[in-house]
């Protein structure tokens, strides 16, 4: 792995690959810091969950197959862990995204106050954004809140870390420790986005309806995701929902209009009057 900090315990997870993955993990498999683990295609927060499982260090640390740590990741990471103040945080740090062009960009991730659930600034989660590949946290951390919840298609590093940062600092390194390429993959399945948004929704409810526009734009963008999905229908009847409930919010009335207008575009030729006079006086 090219990492400057030496000491660590490498389990990988096989997770039913069709590929040469087997046969090349054979090589590795007689070393004593690697453990090899294979697994029948159960996605990848059970191949996840498998993994910290089989692991013994007091700290743990994620890396997807199609994803690189820089050489001093480890090292930061263990350094300002060790220093933590209160004995138990998440350590996490900017990234290099690759893009399918092999062009790059740098990615700075958002901060973390902990105990808070949505941006007033996004009106998104305030951990989205945060690359899992960028974290290293204590085994206790995970001991408290629990693993990976494999019901989730997509935006399982979110819900984590929305758990973790319940309990626990995050520490933020300004620095890019990871090269992240974007490329096909579960990032782009559209369907497991539609899912995933539900799921999420269902399981913060209580949370998020305290503020009802966190819970309104929660809806708006599971109306882009069903959109993305090519349910117009969907998208269209969330956006008018949310509309109709007349949130406080301006950004979140003028996101549920937008949605409204283009589907109307699409499906009147944007024709009517009446209608151009309504969407105006939103």
């Amino acid at each position: 792995m090219g990492q400057t900090f030496r000491d660590f315990e490498l389990v990988i997870v096989d997770d039913g690959s069709t590929d040469e993955s087997g046969r090349i993990l054979e090589r590795y498999a007689g070393l004593s810091s690697v453990r090899v683990v294979s697994s029948t295609h159960r996605g990848c927060s059970a191949a996840r969950n498998l993994a910290v499982r089989a692991s013994t260090a007091p700290l743990i640390a994620f890396q997807d197959s199609d994803d690189e740590w820089l050489p001093n990741k480890l090292e930061k990471a263990v350094t300002a862990l060790s220093r933590a103040r209160h004995g138990d945080e998440v350590f996490y740090s900017n990234m290099i995204r690759v893009h399918a062009d092999g062009s790059s960009s740098d990615w700075r991730s958002p901060d973390v106050c902990r105990g808070v659930l949505v941006s007033e600034k996004t009106l998104d989660y305030q951990l989205a954004g945060i690359g899992l590949q960028t974290a290293v946290m204590k085994r206790t951390c995970l001991e408290r809140v629990g693993l990976f919840d494999e019901a989730l298609p997509r935006f399982i590093d979110l819900d984590l870390f929305v758990r973790l940062s319940d309990h626990f600092d995050f520490h933020h390194d300004d620095e890019a420790l990871v090269r992240y390429y974007a490329m096909e993959g579960i990032s782009t399945d559209t369907q497991a986005l539609v899912r995933a948004r539900r799921h999420l929704i269902r399981k913060y409810r209580q949370r998020l309806r305290i503020q009802p526009h966190h819970l309104a734009h929660q809806y708006l963008l599971l109306a882009d995701a069903h959109r993305a999905n090519g349910s117009e229908s969907w998208s269209t009847a969330l956006a008018a929902a949310v509309l109709l409930k007349c949130p406080a919010d301006p950004r979140v009335r003028q996101k549920a209009a937008d949605i409204l207008r283009v589907a109307s575009k699409r499906y009147l030729g944007w024709r009517s009057r009446r209608i151009r006079r309504w969407f105006g006086n939103l």
